[in-house]
């Protein structure tokens, strides 16, 4: 077959641009430091790599959930330990009360105490997190209980809401506990202490048991929300694990390996500075030269 001079020009021209579109790719590849830079660059790859994404959004939003509902949980551990810590001190006066040698003036000291006792619980009861009250169910917005007066609380104003988190694809966990079932109990046991006091007899036996009574409650939701603490230390430990594991395969796939990659720019640089050069060469070629 004759070779033509036209047929050398297309094909230095092809093995120019051949070279040129090789070179700009792998540019883009060091550039970005990325393989999968539009979905023509290997299609099967970008749909896994697209998955993959998908798959690490979901599981940071699964961290993200279980970060509130520890949060959550941690700030009901600090408020029911304080309650304890008042109820702790209410059998104290309770048993000091029982023992029939208060004066009438020892005794509303006492119950003085007590109604601060009542106030701190409540204020323990009315725990937020950020702008939410943690203890009064899907009503957020309002406090489990108001102080009325000294020493005086109102009725539970929550209600038995359960504020559940995603903490993985088939895992959830109750985060809250309703307020009434936590603290009611203590506040009924310090209002009746309360009364024992304040009507200068001494404290009755059914209210030291009642408060015992109240603290054993406390003390029970406390470890609850402890293993629940414990549940989301090991559910994060768990998304984290996979979160590692899905950005290990998603850098296999998208993420370049420079050594090599600032290699192979090397060579196409070369390879295209040599082209480029015959190229030019036989661009100069012209019917004069034939001629001589």
């Amino acid at each position: 077959m004759r070779v033509t001079e036209s047929m050398i020009y297309n094909s230095s021209n092809n093995s120019l641009a051949s070279n040129l579109s090789a070179l700009q790719a792998i540019t883009e590849k060091v550039g970005s430091s990325k393989q999968l830079n539009r979905p023509s660059d290997n299609p099967a790859d970008v749909r896994s790599a697209i998955t993959l994404r998908d798959t690490l959004s979901q599981l940071n939003q699964y961290v993200r959930n279980i970060d509130a509902a520890t949060s959550v949980v941690s700030a009901a551990d600090t408020s029911m330990g304080s309650a304890a810590d008042a109820i702790q001190r209410a059998n104290e006066l309770a048993i000091q009360g029982a023992n029939g040698t208060l004066d009438a003036s020892d005794s509303v000291s006492m119950a003085q105490e007590v109604g601060q006792l009542i106030e701190a619980v409540a204020q323990d009861a009315g725990a937020k997190v950020g702008d939410e009250y943690i203890f009064s169910g899907y009503k957020v917005d309002r406090a489990p209980y108001q102080v009325t007066g000294p020493g005086q609380v109102g009725s539970y104003q929550g209600d038995e809401g359960q504020m559940v988190a995603r903490v993985g694809s088939d895992s959830k966990l109750t985060v809250n506990v309703p307020g009434d079932a936590v603290f009611g109990p203590a506040l009924a046991a310090l209002k009746q202490l309360q009364d024992d006091l304040n009507s200068g007899q001494v404290v009755q036996g059914s209210t030291i048991t009642q408060i015992q009574h109240a603290l054993d409650n406390i003390m029970s939701y406390r470890a609850e929300v402890g293993a629940r603490a414990n549940r989301l230390d090991d559910a994060k430990t768990s998304q984290q694990q996979l979160i590692t594991s899905n950005d290990a395969l998603q850098s296999q796939l998208e993420d370049v390996d420079m050594a090599s990659a600032i290699t192979e720019l090397t060579k196409r640089q070369t390879t295209y500075q040599a082209t480029l050069a015959v190229t030019a060469k036989v661009m100069q070629t012209s019917l004069l030269d034939y001629l001589r």
